[in-house]
């Protein structure tokens, strides 16, 4: 057991781990309120007072008597940390809490932690991301024909994924690079009359790109208060969805298709019975091998994503789609906290993956595409759905977190 600080002494390299600990969290896609709550935890086990503001790309930190610590910290980009690395940082989190590994140790854990590999490697990568665009297909698109041509184009976008790996600038743009090729592809089949359907085949194998996570994390955010951070992720994730609709309208035009005639948001296929809960499965799978997750914290992903898929039904059944999105958050939520509480599995590493699910950058990229394409009624119609519709997730996640909180105060020491 390492020894708590005492008379506000601070622990050597303490500041230090903070940072590089707030780098890693901000980088996974925590949002700022957990981040902080983190931080303040771990200072409080230590018998240390400290001051702590988190924002996306900035942190203030003040340890003690210290001067405040400002420092640039990672901005979160399209996609995430392996999820293998994030369960290992919580639970370097808790060995620090419970005084298990001095500040010194952990922050050399920590630099190990984020020098780790990807678990399945680039073709793990590829093959992960074929079955979760595959799963996500059949809640959108469960034909035969329409699954055939979101297989083809997310090894595309599976490709391009690994091409801008570590390299920010070309991340920055990849969005519109994989809408213009994954597009140009579509209308050239569709002008050929190989296939018949409009742009909504493109969303599962884009799924990485459409930032809902990003937009729901940043009304949570705002409901909590964090008006700075929240406003940036917003504005962050509206951009990423214009980038995302001028690749596809570049597309289109090389095509010498008129927009209005294509940019269509209607569905062409009803989802039968059971496709959905196929499609957990897959989807379940694919997120195993594309994120890199712990065979131990598999089967409760799972769990969460059908918690979140049968909250949500429940919710469209009986009020339709906002009170599903509210009820699907709010179980997945409830479901994480619980599973964290038990088994110690991190609660984001379950919630993310279910938020695949969940969060609405479909919708918006639908209703932005509806509006270039000159189809003003309904875009107004299915952008307004949009902003309903994060907003309700993010209200079900703030509940969720509310109830849960009594869950946080039972939290058992962690097994090394």
């Amino acid at each position: 057991m390492i020894n708590t600080a005492r008379n506000n002494e601070i622990p050597p390299k303490m500041l230090k781990f903070l940072k590089e600990l707030s780098k890693s969290l901000i980088a996974a896609g925590s949002s700022v309120t957990d981040t902080e709550d983190i931080l303040e935890n771990i200072a409080n086990a230590h018998g240390v007072p400290v001051e702590v503001s988190v924002f996306p790309t900035m942190l203030l930190l003040k340890l003690g008597d210290e001067d405040s610590s400002t420092i640039t910290i990672a901005v979160q980009s399209p996609g995430i940390l392996p999820l293998n690395q994030v369960s290992e940082i919580y639970r370097l989190i808790h060995q620090v809490e419970n005084h298990e590994v001095s500040f010194e140790e952990a922050l050399l854990k920590l630099q190990q932690i984020r020098a780790s590999k990807h678990h399945f490697g680039k073709v793990g990568i590829i093959f992960g991301y074929f079955l979760l665009s595959l799963g996500l297909g059949l809640l959108i698109q469960p034909s035969y024909q329409q699954l055939m041509v979101c297989s083809i184009f997310s090894i595309i976008v599976g490709l391009l994924i690994l091409v801008s790996q570590n390299n920010p600038r070309l991340s920055m743009v990849m969005p519109v690079i994989a809408a213009f090729i994954v597009s140009s592809l579509l209308f050239f089949m569709i002008k050929q009359g190989i296939i018949t359907g409009n742009f909504s085949l493109l969303i599962p194998s884009l799924i990485y790109f459409l930032p809902g996570v990003t937009l729901t994390t940043g009304i949570y955010e705002l409901a909590r208060g964090e008006l700075v951070s929240g406003s940036s992720r917003v504005i962050y994730g509206t951009i990423i969805l214009f980038l995302l609709i001028f690749g596809l309208i570049m597309g289109v035009q090389i095509n010498g298709f008129p927009q209005q005639e294509f940019l269509l948001a209607q569905s062409t296929s009803a989802l039968e019975y059971t496709a959905p809960y196929l499609g957990v499965l897959i989807f379940g799978i694919g997120m195993y091998l594309f994120l890199s997750v712990y065979k131990k914290d598999f089967l409760w992903i799972l769990l969460v994503l059908y918690v979140a898929l049968i909250g949500q039904q429940l919710g469209n059944m009986l009020a339709g789609g906002l009170l599903g999105g509210f009820l699907g958050a709010l179980f997945m939520t409830i479901s994480a906290k619980t599973i964290e509480s038990h088994d110690h599995t991190p609660h984001f590493v379950t919630l993310y993956p279910a938020f695949w699910f969940l969060a609405p950058g479909s919708i918006g990229f639908i209703g932005l595409a509806d509006f270039i394409g000159q189809n003003y009624l309904t875009s107004v119609a299915e952008i307004s759905l949009f902003v309903m519709t994060i907003i309700a997730i993010a209200l079900g996640l703030l509940v969720g977190a509310i109830m849960t909180e009594p869950l946080q105060k039972r939290m058992k020491k962690i097994p090394v």
